[in-house]
């Protein structure tokens, strides 16, 4: 821990703000500076930063450094949220402009034909773990060089909703250190994959899982309506009155992520379930010779997310 002590009491007495924790060592609140609300990080060892984005200044550095240091001026806080408001809506229509070029986008079809003319690119899926019976029904395919990373060829995954494609995610092939998934045009935004499944009468539970594969084998594997996330931090709070029908939204992240988990699970109030597992939700049943009835019964038994 740096010179400062415990940096809630710093950021306390310091700004007059108050933080809270969002792991085992870091709490969030609101930045000193740009007034953001829950972006400015600090940790147990005495650094800080605000995250960069849209009407944020991204400071960082150490707490030990900012005795005497002022907070921005209402002034300056105002040009931040106005030149913030200004991207926004630039991001906004550029946004609309690129998804309105995805609906018209049929790549998709394409990629599942080449697919189906090349041996070596089928093995790969069915080598996941997924039927051929799946492989048709979300379209899966092949592109023999990713049009957002062209030195590596993908494997398709198209991301669609009322029969309208809003993406198609490309698995890479040769992924660049860090990153194995591409999307198919610059600044589509994150989606729920299979939120048809979203509209599933008669259903008790719906199960939220960290990303599109483990929601295909979950899918084939059991009469569950299940939805996944662009990864484990990509479920935005709006997404929650979608599933409005469910008597229990039960989420299953991968064993590492348990917290995020709570905090999505969290989102939909007494409703909220976290599921654990001892390993993924897919290689539950392609690589640990998991039931269907097992499974069943861990998703029966997930825990209140309070």
């Amino acid at each position: 821990m740096s010179g400062v002590g415990d940096p809630v009491s710093f950021m306390r007495r310091t700004f007059s703000l108050e933080f809270k924790k969002s792991g085992s060592e870091e709490w969030a609140g609101p930045c000193p500076w740009c007034a953001g609300t829950d972006r400015f990080h600090v940790w147990k060892r005495g650094n800080y930063m605000c995250r960069p984005g849209p009407g944020h200044c991204g400071k960082s550095g150490w707490l030990d450094e900012l005795d005497g240091t002022k907070p921005s001026s209402e002034e300056q806080r105002l040009e931040w949220r106005v030149a913030a408001l200004e991207r926004q809506v630039k991001e906004h229509d550029e946004r609309l402009s690129t998804l309105e070029r995805m609906a018209k986008c049929t790549d998709h079809l394409a990629y599942h034909r080449n697919l189906q003319a090349n041996d070596q690119a089928l093995d790969y899926w069915l080598g996941e773990g997924l039927y051929l019976q799946t492989i048709d029904r979300f379209n899966l395919g092949y592109c023999p060089s990713c049009p957002t990373y062209p030195p590596s060829p993908s494997f398709t995954i198209p991301v669609t909703y009322n029969g309208r494609l809003y993406n198609i995610r490309h698995r890479l092939q040769y992924p660049k250190a860090g990153s194995k998934y591409r999307p198919h045009m610059v600044g589509l935004p994150a989606m729920l994959f299979n939120a048809d499944d979203l509209k599933a009468k008669d259903a008790r539970r719906l199960l939220v899982v960290e990303g599109e594969k483990k929601a295909m084998i979950v899918s084939q594997e059991t009469t569950l309506p299940v939805v996944g996330t662009m990864g484990k931090q990509s479920f935005k709070p709006e997404w929650a009155s979608k599933a409005q029908r469910f008597a229990e939204v039960v989420v299953c992240y991968d064993p590492d992520a348990t917290e995020q988990a709570t905090a999505t699970a969290t989102l939909f109030g007494r409703r909220g379930r976290v599921m654990i597992l001892p390993m993924k939700a897919d290689d539950f049943f392609t690589l640990g010779g998991g039931g269907v009835d097992e499974f069943l019964y861990a998703v029966k038994v997930a825990r209140p997310a309070a």
